[in-house]
């Protein structure tokens, strides 16, 4: 039996055993033997674990298949695709009925698209994972995550975190040095003081949620400040579009390492800097795309997640609600365009729906804008927020707001829709931290 507490205590060691075990260096033709052996390999492990948990028992018998049936991705194609629904009613009833298993687990709330909370269920084992995987994500572009300096704003969506504390002793000799920028999702810190925090500690590598870094960016053009340009930064937690990753690689420099990932999942695709595809993480994870109706493979459709070494309580073809499409080189996949939120939609009097990645087709493809929302308070009105360029006048926003609603009234075709537009100087984040680009209080046909 597994003594989770002391897994619990154990969990920086844990972290070090696993980062020396996932394969560090980009994918190529000359490490994809070894990634593919090694996904192959952890496949059959996951679903050998899978098969222990009644939950999943039953979705072997609904396919009458068995471990055996699973020693690739391909073969996952067979097995269920698991929604966000199903996990979260799974993950309450096993906190329900074994409270004093999941006692010294990790239990993360993410902030559920459909705003019902999602709490998920993370072994100490598998937390320690999920840290080793992000190290070895921040190191594929050439970081050293041991000896360089990184900087971050807390997560603190599920605790609150201490951004004062002072170094530890190993911090002190220079190994994993970390400072948390003041900002946090409970206190919103002035743009300005984290200028200057950016400036006093000079990091090698910089990561927040992307609304913050593009706010960050956006105050350093307008008032035409120096900031320190870290080597290496990461945009976490929204998907990156081109209008503010442009803003961003201006005022941080060329050093954007795009990782996409979930909460339930841990990242499992990177872009690195100068590449123009995501690799997926294929000694960690299988990244499947299906069709429309989730009934077949395609290599264009919604990406549907299986993190292989979460195996205490496994994670099997999750849906991710985000497009992707792929391809496939040296035997392994990568994305060559990744689109979010395939859930979020503006709906209409005739019944029909304009998705995001719709919606992302107009707004990416408008560099005056830096940042956005569409609020949709009635079934026949759209309310805009618009954060214009820096580099873009002011006298132009009219003509700006003008020809961006035609273009989404042409897409929408909907005589009875109304849209209205708002330039704000910034568009706060959601509590949870992101800023979702789409809020639509229209109950879901």
């Amino acid at each position: 039996m597994v003594n989770y507490k002391l897994d619990k205590n154990l969990e920086k060691l844990i972290i070090l055993k696993t980062y020396a075990s996932l394969v560090k260096e980009p994918a190529s033709e000359k490490n994809a033997e070894k990634i593919k052996a090694l996904q192959d390999k952890r496949v059959h492990e996951i679903m050998c674990a899978a098969y222990e948990y009644p939950f999943y028992r039953k979705r072997f018998e609904e396919t009458n298949t068995t471990p055996d049936d699973y020693r690739c991705a391909d073969d996952l194609y067979k097995f269920p695709v698991l929604s966000k629904d199903d996990l979260r009613d799974w993950m309450d009833s096993e906190l329900e009925q074994y409270p004093d298993k999941y006692k010294d687990w990790h239990v993360s709330p993410t902030s559920g698209s459909t705003g019902r909370p999602l709490r998920m269920l993370q072994s100490p084992r598998e937390h320690a994972i999920w840290t080793a995987n992000w190290l070895r994500t921040m190191g594929l572009g050439g970081f050293n995550p041991f000896t360089g300096k990184t900087m971050c704003r807390p997560n603190s969506l599920h605790a609150r975190v201490d951004t004062s504390k002072s170094d530890s002793p190993l911090q002190r000799i220079g190994i994993l040095r970390r400072k948390y920028m003041s900002d946090t999702i409970w206190e919103r810190i002035s743009t300005q003081v984290l200028v200057d925090e950016i400036n006093a500690y000079e990091p090698d590598y910089l990561y927040a949620h992307k609304n913050v870094l593009v706010r960050i960016a956006k105050y350093v053009k307008e008032n035409d400040l120096y900031i320190w340009q870290p080597k290496f930064f990461s945009p976490v937690s929204e998907m990156t579009d081109e209008p503010s990753a442009a803003l961003m690689a201006e005022v941080f420099g060329p050093g954007m390492i795009n990782a996409y990932g979930m909460a339930e999942t841990g990242t499992c695709a990177v872009k690195l800097p100068g590449d123009d595809y995501f690799q997926i993480l294929s000694d960690s994870h299988v990244v499947n795309t299906y069709n429309k109706d989730l009934t077949a493979p395609s290599d264009a459709g919604m990406a549907v997640i299986t993190p292989l070494l979460k195996t205490d309580l496994p994670l099997i073809n999750y849906e991710s609600l985000d497009y992707m499409e792929t391809y496939k080189q040296f035997g392994l996949t990568f994305a060559s365009r990744l689109q979010g939120r395939m859930n979020d939609a503006i709906y209409h009097s005739n019944g029909t729906t304009t998705e995001w990645a719709n919606i992302s087709v107009v707004m990416n493809y408008t560099p005056e804008v830096v940042a956005y929302r569409l609020i949709q308070e009635e079934l026949t009105h759209v309310h805009l927020l618009f954060v214009r360029n820096p580099d873009v006048p002011e006298e132009k926003q009219p003509e700006i707001a003008d020809r961006v609603c035609s273009q989404l009234n042409e897409m929408f075709k909907d005589e009875s829709m109304r849209l209205t537009v708002e330039w704000v100087d910034d568009i706060p984040a959601d509590p949870n931290g992101k800023l979702r680009v789409i809020v639509s209080k229209i109950d879901r046909p």
